[in-house]
């Protein structure tokens, strides 16, 4: 029986038991799951021994798998999956290393943005790595009726990049894009608040990281109120945590939270390498598609 448990000691989240992956799984246990995940935003189940296939076809039961923007750290014959690691080879990471380690929401650079990441431990460092997550809903619900009010309606601009850190080679920046990559960046638009396509509920969007500016305000006025936005958000009582060990899935709803990544030094033997697979998708679950009630804006 699938069941669900609150994160020990988190403000939200939910850790989900009593289905395995690696076999085969009804559609109605994975909409059950799917819906654990959109009312929690922010899951973990433990013990999935997955290997890439499996993954990948899993992965897809949330959404279609989005190609990441930095082709060469994807895999090649799976090239939806981006390693995220410390380990380097031939002086080089073989995947994301430190550019998720700043408030962002994933490929929030895009229009459309994702709308999930699921990720499966492969290798751990025994020191811990854990990955930190705002629930943005929260955040949202706490604010004064006239500050919702106010940002209701707003729309901003986003692209590629940490707004508090364009040192392209700073620990707190986004991942150094090469050439032809930097070619596909782009400004794109998403509603300030955005509304939960399954849940119905609002939620501050990418009001750090890739969050560059207001339309219709100016840009010291925009920064400005984005900035005492995800002060707000970032308060200890909206942020969790949880580590990803090997056959750990852990997901989180990119609708409904930010997220940043703990910086690690590159590893240098089996005791402090961590290898995570990781994919996005966009749009809605295949089986639910027809359960959205609220326009995906």
């Amino acid at each position: 029986m699938i069941e669900a448990t609150p994160l020990a000691d988190q403000p939200f989240g939910v850790e989900v038991t009593g289905i395995d992956f690696s076999r085969n799984v009804s559609d109605e246990d994975i909409r059950t799951v799917i819906r654990l995940f959109y009312e929690n935003a922010i899951m973990i189940i433990r013990d999935q021994e997955l290997d890439l296939d499996r993954y990948e076809r899993l992965v897809g039961q949330f959404g279609q798998l989005h190609h990441h923007l930095i082709d060469h750290l994807r895999l090649k014959d799976n090239p939806a999956v981006l390693n995220l690691s410390n380990i380097f080879q031939n002086g080089k990471p073989i995947g994301g290393y430190q550019g998720a380690s700043f408030w962002h929401t994933d490929v929030a650079y895009e229009d459309p943005g994702n709308s999930a990441t699921i990720v499966h431990g492969r290798e751990w460092p025994e020191g811990g790595c854990p990955t930190y997550f705002c629930d943005t809903r929260a955040a949202y619900d706490a604010l004064p009726d006239g500050m919702r009010k106010r940002i209701d309606s707003l729309t901003v601009l986003h692209h590629y990049g940490n707004r508090d850190d364009l040192n392209e080679d700073s620990t707190t920046s986004a991942e150094k894009l090469q050439g032809h990559q930097k070619d596909q960046i782009q400004n794109v638009f998403h509603p300030l608040v955005k509304v939960h396509p399954f849940t119905g509920r609002k939620a501050l969007y990418g009001v750090a990281g890739s969050s560059f500016g207001i339309v219709g305000m100016p840009d010291d006025e925009a920064i400005g109120l984005l900035d005492e936005l995800k002060i707000h958000a970032l308060q200890p009582q909206f942020v969790a945590s949880f580590d990803c060990r090997p056959n750990d899935l852990g997901a989180w709803d990119t609708y409904s939270t930010l997220h940043k990544a703990t910086t690690l030094k590159p590893a240098v033997g089996t005791h402090d390498r961590r290898l995570v697979w990781r994919i996005s998708v966009k749009g809605y679950p295949p089986l639910m598609a027809d359960e959205a009630v609220h326009a995906s804006v």
